[in-house]
């Protein structure tokens, strides 16, 4: 994605560590990402997206086989994402390396997924798009909205 590396490399590198933390140590990862503020929450799903998304292209989807159903696809690069930079990188820039299919037992563990039950938890809603506005102050499910009367 060479869109983010440009914007911000040091996120982009940021969220590549944290990626090889949950490679090592799932529930550390897992304990971070319910300490995020909510900022740090939605960068780090947008970026996960986006990366996935980079391998959802007929460059590489032609690689899997069929049939390539949406879901298939998404579990494929989701996953892809989830084994490192270094395998991310290696399939950007060799499509025809992309697997054709989920090896067996693969673990699908898309932190995407525990990013949107923490943020639906905590803000009550799905996880905003980068340039929405972020919930108003106060609106973290804790029940310490300001009364409005």
């Amino acid at each position: 994605m060479e869109h983010q590396q440009e914007e911000g490399g040091s996120q982009w590198l940021g969220f590549w560590r944290l990626i090889e933390l949950g490679i090592r140590d799932p529930d550390e990862l897992d304990r971070l990402i319910a300490e995020m503020s909510e900022s740090a929450l939605v960068d780090f799903y947008w970026t996960y997206e986006e990366a996935a998304a980079d391998l959802k292209t007929e460059e590489f989807t032609k690689y899997l086989i069929p049939p390539r159903t949406e879901d298939f696809v998404d579990d494929v690069a989701l996953w892809i994402v989830a084994k490192g930079l270094a395998y991310y990188e290696s399939i950007m820039t060799n499509p025809s390396a992309m697997p054709p299919d989920l090896p067996p037992g693969a673990r699908l563990s898309p932190w995407t997924g525990t990013v949107a039950r923490v943020y639906r938890s905590r803000y009550r809603a799905p996880v905003r798009f980068p340039d929405d506005p972020p919930p108003l102050e106060g609106s973290d499910g804790t029940g310490s909205e300001a009364s409005q009367t």
